[in-house]
Formats: C-alpha cells, sequence, structure tokens
C-alpha cells in the first residue's frame, strides 16, 4: 500500500504527516510518543489523511481522545486534519467525531483542502510558540504554587 509517515520542520515549528498507509493506534501512537521525544509537542501539525488508510476501532477513537486531550491546548500545538476533496462519509464522521470529543481541550480542525488548512495553522503560529514555550518549562505542581504567589 505504501508509507505513512512524517517529517519535521523546525524552522516552521511544523510536523507534517502523509502518505498512503495505515493510520491506525500503532501509527498515532508512534507520531504521539517521537513528538514528545523530539521535543515538538507545541508545533503546528499537518495530518494529510487524504491517501491513507483509516483504521480505528471504537475504543482506539476513545484512547486517542484521551491521549490529544491530555496535552491540552496550553502544551500542544494546532491540529489540522486534510481528508480531501471526497472524503469517504465514513472518515468523515469519525473525524468529527474526534474533534466533538476532543471538544476545547485542543485547537483541531478539519479541512479537505491543504491550501486552507496551511493557512489556518499559519493563523495558530503564534499560539504554538507559545505552546511550545509552556511545554519546555518546568511544571509548578500544588506545592509550589503558593511560594509562587
Amino acid at each position: 500500500m505504501g508509507k505513512l509517515g512524517w517529517t519535521i520542520d523546525r524552522e516552521e515549528g511544523l510536523v507534517t504527516v502523509r502518505g498512503a498507509g495505515v493510520y491506525d493506534l500503532a501509527f498515532a501512537t508512534s507520531l504521539r510518543l517521537a513528538m514528545w521525544a523530539e521535543g515538538t509537542v507545541g508545533y503546528r501539525k499537518l495530518l494529510d489523511l487524504s491517501r491513507a488508510d483509516i483504521r480505528l476501532t471504537s475504543e482506539d477513537l476513545e484512547t486517542m481522545v484521551a491521549s490529544t486531550r491530555s496535552a491540552g491546548a496550553t502544551i500542544a500545538g494546532p491540529i489540522a486534519i486534510v481528508l480531501g476533496q471526497d472524503p469517504d462519509p465514513l472518515l468523515l464522521d469519525m473525524a468529527v467525531l474526534l474533534k466533538s470529543r476532543i471538544g476545547n481541550r485542543r485547537r483541531l480542525r478539519v479541512f479537505t483542502e491543504e491550501a486552507a488548512a496551511r493557512h489556518w495553522l499559519s493563523s495558530e503560529a503564534g499560539i504554538a510558540e507559545l505552546s511550545g514555550a509552556l511545554s519546555r518549562r518546568p511544571h509548578l505542581g500544588v506545592a509550589n504554587f503558593a511560594r509562587v504567589r
């Protein structure tokens, strides 16, 4: 079928996922772990899934929602998912369900065109830079809160 992979553009602060491979829980998990290891959690993410074979069960979707929500919008960068001009209705439903379940905890939008997705991600660049800076700060914790105030 081909290969689905990602590239990291540190200068642009952008992670791009594309290809014609399988997008499943194992791929999503490896991507998430790589973003933490590479220090790119705060980067903007462009997921071009227009040629990917999406294989996610309901349980997989719940796991992805939980891990995506856990990073939060103050640490993790925005996500733009590109499904293509004529996406499979099931794929579109899955993307909308993912967005709905994540709610306001992450900035995530679904697009049919890559140009529109890139435009939105560009408008989110300042927020993504702040997210990246916050993701590198040490966690204060509750015990240190009183001393900071």
